[in-house]
């Protein structure tokens, strides 16, 4: 789990940085209360299990500080991180066995709970520092290029169609992370070609859809929590038909 989790820590180094810069002291709370909840919840559950710890926790916990609001009380962040490692993970058996990122289950519930802080408005990421983490994760595998290009092209064919500005969307670098390292998730996303392409542009159809009722950012991670949720049924049904195919030609 080290050596797969690897590409995505390195790729956030840059978005790491440039948090820090811009948000000072503030961030770095936000990111050690994050990995903290998050390790201690993974060490926890290691030890019920009799597994070790992954560094996979590491990168749940970046991906949540980075994408939560400046004004984020510490004590909602905290059970948006619990929220999300607990119910979206550790309680389907750890990283592998779960379905959906617990970034994705944790920004969820915290949009979804408190109207207090604006959630969907999706924090101010630099664009180019996600070029490292796009080479890591294409190079690495842990990416499918198929799934990327089906989420932005069906995104940018339904906001054009409405008359929307593009560069909202494919300019903001809150949108390009979530899709990167949550929505392409090897773990919670589609296992062959097909259905990537297919859970792909169920995505960017979602995100486009969802947009006309609110912010872009809330839109792209509640399309990516649907899409995740139907990605084993996406599989399921590219492999049925694939298996019923086989068996036609084969007589």
């Amino acid at each position: 789990m080290a050596g797969s989790a690897m590409p995505a820590l390195l790729g956030l180094i840059a978005p790491v940085v440039a948090a820090v810069l811009a948000g000072g002291g503030r961030f770095a709370v936000w990111l050690f209360l994050a990995l903290f909840l998050t390790l201690a919840w993974q060490y926890l559950f290691a030890r019920i299990r009799e597994e070790k710890v992954g560094i996979d926790g590491i990168v749940t916990a970046i991906l949540i500080a980075l994408l939560v609001p400046v004004e984020a009380p510490l004590w909602q962040l905290a059970l948006g991180v619990s929220f999300g490692v607990l119910i979206a993970e550790q309680v389907f058996g750890g990283r592998g066995r779960n379905f959906v990122h617990p970034a994705v289950a944790g920004l969820a519930f915290l949009m979804f709970s408190f109207t207090d802080v604006d959630y969907r408005a999706g924090p101010n990421i630099p664009l180019p520092t996600l070029i490292p983490a796009l080479l890591l994760l294409l190079s690495s595998g842990q990416a499918s290029w198929r799934l990327l290009l089906a989420v932005f092209g069906a995104m940018a064919l339904v906001v054009w169609s409405q008359g929307n500005d593009l560069s909202v969307i494919l300019l903001s670098g809150a949108i390009g992370c979530a899709i990167l390292f949550l929505a392409a998730d090897p773990v919670c996303s589609a296992s062959s070609n097909p259905a990537r392409w297919t859970q792909g542009i169920l995505t960017g159809l979602l995100i486009g859809l969802f947009s006309q009722a609110g912010s872009v950012f809330g839109a792209t991670i509640f399309a990516i929590l649907m899409s995740s949720i139907f990605a084993p049924l996406i599989d399921y049904v590219v492999m049925s038909v694939h298996v019923k195919r086989r068996i036609r030609r084969d007589g």
